[in-house]
């Protein structure tokens, strides 16, 4: 793919906000999201070049995004547990059109489900984040992470039995 200003500005414009998504979604931390975006596109840009459409090129993004996500947890030698921060996913996610009871029970329910997700391994949480909230299918998911398409489905399939038991645990 030829490398020209305006085509990764359009690119850039195509993917950003699912990108930052993922990378909010993953670490839950806004500011460290924005680093890590930033990163990303940095590797967009140099590798653009070098792109030869063997996969789609959102499918190639979110495989940079991802490995950038996972080298900051080596580098930093970080526990993948993740603080949350829900006023910044509030921001993301609007609920102008509930009550102010309905709100305030969606943020706890939102909350408690986020913590559940920060607190799986990244094996599969990955898999959870790109399935039930970016709506990946597990073909596109296993494009994306380089997984089998079974493994993806044990993955998915664990996380919900984790998630499950946590989530009766902590009534």
């Amino acid at each position: 793919m030829k490398q020209t200003a305006s085509s990764f500005d359009e690119i850039l414009n195509r993917n950003k906000d699912i990108v930052f998504n993922l990378l909010f979604r993953l670490t839950g931390d806004y500011h460290l999201s924005e680093d890590l975006f930033q990163e990303t596109f940095l590797k967009v840009y140099s590798g653009l070049s070098r792109f030869k459409g063997g996969s789609e090129l959102t499918t190639w993004i979110y495989r940079i995004a991802l490995n950038v996500f996972k080298d900051h947890v080596r580098k930093k030698n970080m526990d993948p547990l993740y603080g949350y921060e829900s006023k910044q996913l509030d921001k993301l996610n609007s609920t102008d059109y509930m009550t102010p009871e309905k709100q305030f029970v969606y943020n706890i329910e939102k909350d408690r489900i986020q913590k559940k997700i920060n607190a799986l391994k990244n094996s599969l949480k990955i898999p959870v984040v790109l399935h039930y909230i970016e709506g990946f299918t597990v073909r596109q998911i296993s494009a994306v992470t380089g997984r089998t398409g079974t493994d993806i489905k044990v993955s998915l399939h664990r996380a919900r039995k984790l998630l499950k038991k946590g989530w009766n645990d902590s009534k």
